[in-house]
């Protein structure tokens, strides 16, 4: 399954996205959408956690510095991968998240319009961060 969220231009150098974010796991706090209940973190891995989801815990698979950061899920029941691309254009950054996952077709069904929404939100969440 494979999920992409809108673009979005910040205001700001994909350099200072990127920082922001692998600077520190906790500042992931600052994206996520207001419905998460449930957000904690320490120096390899963040967990978050919704009303009537598992809690899921992110790791770091691959960043490549100013261009891309791809967050792995820490369990081997949950594959998939979330990644922030950053395109640098003349006056900022244009950035959006995109969702590769491998699920059988009755739980695709079940997850594809809410991790739409998560996604959707993530990004949005950055568009305010960075253009404020």
């Amino acid at each position: 399954m494979q999920l992409e969220s809108e673009k979005v231009h910040c205001s700001v150098s994909p350099e200072v996205v990127y920082d922001f974010l692998t600077g520190s796991f906790n500042n992931y706090r600052e994206i996520m959408p207001d419905d998460v209940e449930h957000f904690e973190f320490d120096d390899s891995s963040f967990v978050f956690g919704m009303k009537g989801v598992p809690h899921i815990r992110l790791v770091n698979k691959e960043s490549i510095p100013h261009e891309r950061i791809v967050l792995t899920a820490a369990s081997s029941k949950l594959d998939f991968d979330l990644v922030l691309h950053l395109d640098k254009t003349p006056n900022g950054t244009d950035a959006w998240f995109s969702f590769e996952g491998d699920f059988n077709p009755m739980m695709q069904m079940m997850i594809k319009k809410p991790l739409q929404t998560f996604i959707d939100k993530l990004i949005q969440k950055i568009s305010l961060r960075f253009n404020s």
